[in-house]
This record gives structure tokens, C-alpha cells and sequence, in this order.
């Protein structure tokens, strides 16, 4: 049985506003990466689209490539430190350092570099997405990248800016975001046209809940930040090991606001999974 366990890390506070938090928490270096037992399957996934769809999963500006070459240094030195069994596989540089990384690892790969105060999107490997399009965002500001984000200009753009700015070296910090898909596809840059509106009896089984894992540390030699993002999803069926969480979900789609629900991919099914999450709590 696939580990659930993220869900119940998720937060879902029913109080607001603001409804939008950072939500970071200091991690040490050992739960930096998580490879898991979906490694290989992800991993080949990943390889697939690198060598099809590449255009459309990596991502430069220019003036990366010392930023990337540390982000290699990174992955390798974590894997000797901790998992010296990945450590054992040559490392593929064909597509550069970045990619190199990102071949490793089952978390996506995103290069935050300052220009004038704030950063900016100039590289990635982004082979996982939630609904969005890495060369729509790629070179914008973190505040461009979340402009779709209900309330996120009110309410964190200017957190979010000022916790980059402060980053500093040897610090490494972690938090969640949460959405709802329709199927377990990894990759999904496109939200669904006019989904049909789930029943309460097809919650469990038609409905994804789905979790970017997300850490940010910054580069010493470049003065980038690297934010990974690692994709874990699950069937709604699995709220029924996990009932508290249920509970705090269907609190939090009560009192958040509409615009936010549409936003977590939950517009037209709302009513039925917050019936179908009550019977569990």
C-alpha cells in the first residue's frame, strides 16, 4: 500500500482571512529529498518526457549555469550522505547540470534568481505540473508566477518576496500547497474544460487529491534559491485512514472562499466531496 502519510501534514485552516499562508517550517538536510517506493516509476515518467516532450519540461533564460552546477553538487552530496546506494548511478550531463539533477530525483527542479530585489523564474525542469505551463511563467517574477492566485497579491506577495531576499546559505525550509485532479496523470499542465460534477458515491474513486511538497534553500556561489517540488497524490478513498484530515478538509471548503475552491480544482464538485468527507469525520 502506497504511504499516505503527507495528507495529514496538509494544513486546511477553516479560519480566515488571510486565507493564504507560506506555511514554511525549518527541515534538516536529511528530509530534504524524498525518494520513495514510486522512485522508479516517477523517475521513468520523468525520462520519458525529458527525451519527448522536452521543450515543454525544461526551461533557461540564460545565465544559469553556475546556479545549476550547485544544484548538481546538492543532489550528489545528499545522495553520499544519505542514500549511498543512488549515489552509485552515473550521472548523465547530456542535457546540462540542471537536468543532470533532475534525472536523479523525483522532485522538480525550479531556479529562483534575484534581479534588482526581486526573483525572478529563470530556469527549471518541470516535468510534474499542477495546472500550469513552465514557459508562460518562465523568466516572471514570483509575484507574475502566482498572479492567477486569489487574494495572493493582498495577502503573501510581499512575504513571499521579503523570505526569498532574507534566505541565507545552510538554511533549508519545506511547506504544502494542495489541489484536487482528475486522474493520477503526473504530468498536467492543463486544467480540465467543463468537468462534470462528481456524485458523493463517486468521491473516493473520481477524484485525486493532489500535494506539491515544496523546499527552499539558497545557492551560496550564485545567490540563487532552489525550490524543489515534489508531486504526492492520492485517491480521495484514502480519507479513510486519515479522518481528522477529512474533517479539516471539509471545514476549510465551508468557509473558504469560492474563488479559492475554483482554484484547488474543486468548483463543480464542492457539495458532493464536502457530504463524502462529513461521513467519514
Amino acid at each position: 500500500m502506497t504511504d499516505t502519510g503527507w495528507i495529514d501534514e496538509v494544513a486546511w485552516p477553516a479560519e480566515g482571512p488571510p486565507w493564504l499562508a507560506m506555511g514554511l517550517a525549518r527541515i534538516d538536510e536529511a528530509a530534504w529529498l524524498l525518494p520513495d517506493e514510486q522512485r522508479e516509476a516517477e523517475l521513468a515518467e520523468r525520462h520519458r518526457l525529458l527525451a519527448e516532450r522536452h521543450d515543454e519540461v525544461v526551461g533557461d533564460v540564460g545565465g544559469t549555469d553556475e546556479a545549476a552546477e550547485e544544484v548538481l553538487d546538492l543532489v550528489l552530496a545528499w545522495e553520499r550522505a544519505f542514500r549511498p546506494d543512488l549515489a552509485e548511478v552515473a550521472v548523465d550531463r547530456s542535457g546540462g547540470a540542471l537536468e543532470a539533477a533532475a534525472r536523479r530525483v523525483q522532485e522538480d527542479l525550479v531556479l529562483m534568481v534575484p534581479h534588482d530585489g526581486p526573483h525572478h523564474l529563470d530556469a527549471a525542469v518541470l516535468c510534474f505540473p499542477s495546472h500550469w505551463r513552465l514557459h508562460r511563467k518562465l523568466g516572471g517574477s514570483a509575484a507574475a508566477i502566482h498572479e492567477p492566485v486569489p487574494r495572493y497579491e493582498e495577502e503573501l506577495a510581499a512575504r513571499v518576496d521579503r523570505f526569498l531576499a532574507r534566505l541565507r546559505p545552510g538554511s533549508i525550509s519545506a511547506r504544502r500547497n494542495w489541489s484536487v485532479h482528475l486522474d493520477a496523470a503526473l504530468f498536467a499542465p492543463d486544467p480540465p474544460t467543463d468537468p462534470v460534477p462528481v456524485a458523493p458515491g463517486e468521491v473516493a474513486t473520481h477524484l485525486w487529491l493532489r500535494s506539491e511538497r515544496q523546499t527552499l534553500r539558497a545557492l551560496p556561489a550564485s545567490g540563487a534559491v532552489l525550490f524543489t517540488i515534489r508531486v504526492q497524490q492520492a485517491p480521495f478513498g484514502a480519507f479513510v485512514r486519515h479522518r481528522a484530515a477529512a474533517q479539516r478538509l471539509a471545514d476549510r471548503l465551508v468557509a473558504q472562499p469560492a474563488a479559492l475552491t475554483e482554484m484547488n480544482g474543486l468548483a463543480p464538485h464542492r457539495d458532493a466531496v464536502v457530504a463524502w468527507l462529513r461521513t467519514l469525520a
